[in-house]
């Protein structure tokens, strides 16, 4: 067996932090959800109606994982555009006709079986990608081309937004953002980039919001608030308020496993979702979102390590977009229960309640630990000039990846 065709173990420091993080998070979908789930009978009074889901998910995307990661990870080009096409396709149906809860239009029901597609567009876009940046390496380095890719890119972004979706769409912007980084895009392109991209993040404040039509200046109060949450504690600040009177009152260990109050009726709400990281910080105090923080760290780490390592440019970007996109959704999380960030929708990975999210996050991470086995692949080694080489080598130099 020659170099390009070896086959390594997965990383299994890498495995280890996923396994980890996501036994966590069944523990505190349980103890966040429980007291919910008693206190209605729309949950048929189980204490274990929500973790009992959660587990079948969590051996669902287990189960994913493993097959994702048994795919050799050059397979998955094949699906880089129509990925995208059926995204976005899926993305225009949910716009359309989707399942709404709490103001939000973010699902599509197939019978028993509902999806969340902003989910399954941040994986296409980051394989898009990665074979444009693999394939199209001398297009991303004209303004035309960075252009055309923004376009491809903005559109299930704006389409995630309008849900609306605003950590959804900040996820697959930050994603796009660092891949591009990584490309080696001329700085003056990313200059104007997110330039543009900030009239137009500025101009979205004056937009009504699907979820409350009737007030024309609702996303812009809610900015104002996420600065002050203080000063509207009873209304728009409430949730924030509410998570942060739950991260200060867990001090430096917290109160306790399943001694949270704010976890309760009447308390904070997204308490078993999007502010699942407030409960863990009552509970578990400063010492337990620091070893949350550092469960994602270590992932982004190792993640990173396995981009490094990969000599195929396809497998570098595959594994620096699938790093990004766990690592940087769990800091947006984290900024917004600490109020670092306006309150947006947006579970924090392997932990927070929902098979939308919790299923395509391990299957991501299946083929990045795909990747880690098969580090030394080249398509078409053999077949390249040294001036190919040398355009290769310059190539991940200016990206800062040696």
């Amino acid at each position: 067996m020659n170099e390009n065709q070896r086959r390594l173990a997965p990383d299994w420091w890498l495995f280890v932090i996923i396994l980890l993080l996501l036994m966590f998070g069944i523990v505190m979908v349980y103890d966040s959800s429980y007291c919910i789930a008693l206190a209605y009978d729309d949950y048929n009074n189980d204490p274990f109606y929500f973790a009992r889901k959660q587990l079948t998910y969590g051996l669902m995307g287990l189960g994913g994982l493993l097959i994702c990661s048994r795919i050799p990870y050059w397979w998955w080009k094949r699906l880089a555009v129509p990925g995208l096409l059926i995204s976005i396709a899926l993305l225009l149906i949910v716009w359309r006709s989707g399942h709404s809860s709490l103001g939000a239009r973010r699902w599509i029901g197939f019978g028993p079986i509902v999806i969340q597609p902003s989910e399954l567009a941040k994986l296409a876009v980051v394989l898009f990608l990665s074979w444009v940046l693999t394939q199209k390496r001398a297009l991303i380095q004209t303004g035309r081309g960075v252009f055309w890719l923004s376009v491809a890119v903005g559109i299930p972004i704006v389409l995630t937004e309008r849900q609306p979706d605003l950590g959804t769409a900040a996820t697959i912007f930050v994603i796009y953002l660092i891949m591009l980084t990584a490309a080696g895009v001329q700085r003056k392109h990313l200059a104007i980039l997110l330039g543009v991209s900030a009239l137009l993040a500025v101009g979205t404040l004056y937009l009504p919001s699907k979820s409350h039509p009737d007030e024309p200046n609702y996303r812009m109060r809610r900015m104002l608030t996420f600065i002050h949450p203080e000063a509207d504690k009873e209304k728009d600040g409430y949730q924030v308020w509410r998570g942060l009177v739950a991260l200060g009152s867990g001090g430096t260990s917290g109160v306790g496993l399943g001694n949270s109050h704010e976890k309760r009726p009447g308390g904070l709400p997204a308490q078993r979702t999007d502010f699942i990281f407030a409960v863990v910080g009552e509970e578990f105090g400063l010492l337990g979102t620091s070893l949350v923080l550092l469960g994602f760290f270590g992932l982004a780490c190792r993640g990173l390590s396995i981009a490094l390592r990969t000599k195929d440019p396809f497998g570098r970007f595959l594994a620096t977009g699938l790093t990004v996109m766990v690592s940087g959704q769990a800091l947006i999380n984290m900024a917004v229960v600490t109020a670092c960030a306006p309150t947006t929708g947006i579970p924090l990975p392997l932990i927070s309640y929902g098979g939308s999210s919790l299923i395509p996050t391990l299957c991501g991470l299946g083929i990045l630990l795909g990747i880690s086995c098969r580090p030394f692949f080249q398509e078409n080694q053999g077949k390249k000039s040294p001036l190919k080489e040398r355009h290769s080598e310059r190539f991940f130099r200016k990206a800062g990846i040696k």
